[in-house]
Order: C-alpha cells, then sequence, then structure tokens
C-alpha cells in the first residue's frame, strides 16, 4: 500500500490503520471518502475529483458500500478514504482553506485507510497534493 503520514499540533495524534478496500466507488483519478470506517462497512460516500476548501455544501450519498450517511454534509463527518488518484497524493484538513495549523493528513496513491484522531469526523477541505 501507499504512504500515509498525518501531522498535528498535538501531542497524540497517531498513525492511520489501513483495511481492505472497500467495494469499488472510486473511478481512476478520483478520491472517494466514506462516512463510516472500515469496521462499520463504510457506508454512503463522497466522490472527490477536484480539490474543495470547504466541504460545507457537499453530501454523501449511498453507493456500493451501503447507504448509512446518505444526505449527511460531508463537512466533519469523513471516516476513512481511498485514495484513486492515478499516482497523486491526497490531503485532508482538519480546518478550512487548507489551513493545516490543528492537523492534516496526506494519504498516498491506491491507498484506503481509516481515519485516525482528531481528524475522524473533523475534517473541513481536501485537496490533491501534499499539505
Amino acid at each position: 500500500m501507499g504512504s500515509v503520514a498525518l501531522t498535528a499540533v498535538m501531542a497524540t495524534a497517531g498513525s492511520a490503520s489501513a483495511f481492505t478496500y472497500p467495494a469499488a466507488e472510486c473511478d481512476p483519478g478520483q478520491v472517494c471518502l466514506y462516512y463510516n470506517s472500515s469496521s462499520s462497512g463504510f457506508g454512503a460516500v463522497f466522490k472527490q475529483s477536484s480539490n474543495i476548501p470547504n466541504y460545507s455544501g457537499y453530501y454523501f450519498s449511498a453507493g456500493r458500500n451501503g447507504s448509512s450517511g446518505a444526505g449527511v454534509s460531508v463537512k466533519n463527518n469523513v471516516a476513512a478514504v481511498d485514495n484513486r488518484a492515478n499516482g497523486r497524493y491526497f490531503s485532508l484538513f482538519f480546518n478550512s482553506g487548507y489551513d493545516c495549523s490543528v492537523a492534516c493528513m496526506q494519504i498516498g496513491p491506491n491507498n484506503a485507510v481509516d481515519i485516525p484522531e482528531p481528524m475522524k469526523n473533523d475534517n473541513a477541505s481536501g485537496r490533491y497534493g501534499q499539505p
């Protein structure tokens, strides 16, 4: 699997846990954000294919891994990520505007992870590339 890095301005930042890939949701070049972690079956999905500075106004949809969380805002509700971005890294940020002052996380290409604390269900923006 690819690499995962978590940067946090907190002493308790842990590492992300890898898991078996969810049922394929993403097309090549996309990143899939999931409402649930792998232990809860992933649930609803949000497919991201461009940089988003604020997840407010974006919502999860039912998909191949279930409908739990469908209709819920993506902002502050991501529990797992599947990066299918064709060799590109994806960064998830605690704050809007790609602000890494509290925490941010980099997910390597072709890597799927459960989001660790402090990022789990506390995420506000995401972009392709490094933080």
